[in-house]
């Protein structure tokens, strides 16, 4: 039985179907009025910060530094298509590459963190300006803002709606709000990693590196957007897939969107404005 306190963060309603168990309490549910799935109860907040320490960052700056720098550089040149300088805040920037590649670039950059060991890094390689902390909480002016990014962010937060009513405030009205997510039906890489590691793909572990607290589909991450003040210009594939061989399968797994729009692909990202009304 499913408690009826718990309102889903999307569309409000209280009627639920367990897609998923995981060791006890915890559960992955999913809205039976617009299908966003979520994990409930959420994990400790004292215990999902902890999470993100040194060891949660090693990878990425040592034998990972390469290639995310790759990884960034062709985000920001993606970014500079829409938008050529301005003040851009990076919402949950981690160990700072993206800021500091930004800031080179002519932005600037500032950014949010919650974890305090990846803000003090990003703040001394990046020389940025860095909140540690809840974007909600950290008191941004209105009108701040002419872009605002979250690169797989919004799945790792308790409220998601929050956090994008928080960006269109501090957003100026022609700012613009690009974003990824982790794809709820990226089909292709389940059905490798079955077939990989001879068992479904589970949606939720809280001794996994990482913790997702919502799994988005295409639907309703533009239903957020509806919702919270946003207009989508753009939702596409995201490539920032470190790893060789899920890089291959995302490839593969594009085809069918350049093909027939399939949103099959692994991740999504997304490019939208404030709505002028």
């Amino acid at each position: 039985m499913i408690s009826t306190e718990i309102n889903c963060n999307l569309c409000g309603q209280r009627s639920f179907k367990v897609i998923e168990d995981d060791e006890a309490p915890f559960k992955v549910l999913q809205c039976k009025n617009c299908s966003l799935v979520f994990v409930y109860p959420f994990p400790d907040r004292t215990e999902l910060e902890e999470h993100y320490d040194d060891s949660y960052y090693r990878d990425w700056l040592h034998t990972q530094k390469e290639s995310r720098i790759r990884m960034w550089t062709n985000r920001l040149n993606k970014l500079k298509r829409f938008r050529s300088g301005g003040d851009l805040l990076d919402v949950g920037c981690g160990e700072g590459t993206f800021l500091q590649l930004a800031k080179e670039s002519g932005w600037k950059a500032s950014g949010t963190e919650v974890s305090s060991y990846a803000a003090r890094y990003a703040a001394s390689v990046s020389g940025a300006d860095i909140i540690c902390g809840e974007l909600p909480d950290d008191g941004y002016p209105e009108d701040s803002f002419d872009v605002v990014t979250m690169w797989h962010v919004l799945e790792h937060v308790r409220d998601p709606k929050r956090y994008l009513k928080e960006i269109h405030r501090i957003l100026k009205r022609d700012g613009l709000l690009v974003m990824a997510v982790p794809n709820l039906n990226d089909l292709v890489m389940q059905i490798a990693y079955r077939i990989i590691k001879l068992r479904k793909m589970r949606l939720f572990s809280k001794n996994e590196k990482e913790v997702h607290l919502y799994h988005f589909s295409a639907q309703t991450i533009k239903a957020y957007l509806d919702k919270t003040g946003f207009e989508c210009l753009r939702l596409s594939p995201d490539f920032g897939i470190i790893e060789p061989s899920k890089r291959l399968i995302n490839m593969i797994s594009v085809i069918p969107y350049y093909l027939a729009k399939a949103k099959i692909f692994n991740a999504i990202e997304i490019y939208a404005i404030p709505n002028k009304e």
